[in-house]
């Protein structure tokens, strides 16, 4: 057995990038164009993944710090009475939403339950 390579034998086990050629070189930048944009891909889930937990962090944080002066106007609410409480345009049943954002928007006196005055 001939433990020598032939000229041949040895252009097989070289790399094919050595051997210039146009398309290889556009193979290579198709490669490197994808790479790129994988990589952008995965860094825009990351950024976007890493600004949802801060806005949950804040959210939470603003919850916490609200909570005792909200606990505070919920208990206010619930010592008036239904008297002064339907001059505010409330009911007993709005207190627990007091702090939605839809009750906020709500005018006062604009209760579906208050009666409407003759003009």
């Amino acid at each position: 057995m001939d433990a020598r390579i032939t000229k041949a034998e040895a252009a097989l086990l070289l790399p094919a990038t050595t051997i210039p050629s146009r398309r290889l070189a556009e193979v290579e930048a198709i490669r490197l164009a994808a790479i790129a944009a994988r990589d952008e891909a995965v860094a825009d889930g990351v950024r976007r993944a890493g600004q949802a937990m801060l806005n949950a962090a804040e959210a939470l944080v603003r919850a916490l710090v609200t909570f005792p002066a909200r606990i505070d106007t919920y208990r206010a609410l619930r010592r008036l009475s239904d008297r002064e409480l339907r001059d505010i345009g409330m009911t007993r049943f709005d207190i627990p939403r007091v702090f939605d954002p839809s009750f906020a928007t709500r005018a006062a006196n604009d209760s579906p339950q208050a009666p409407q005055r003759a003009a």
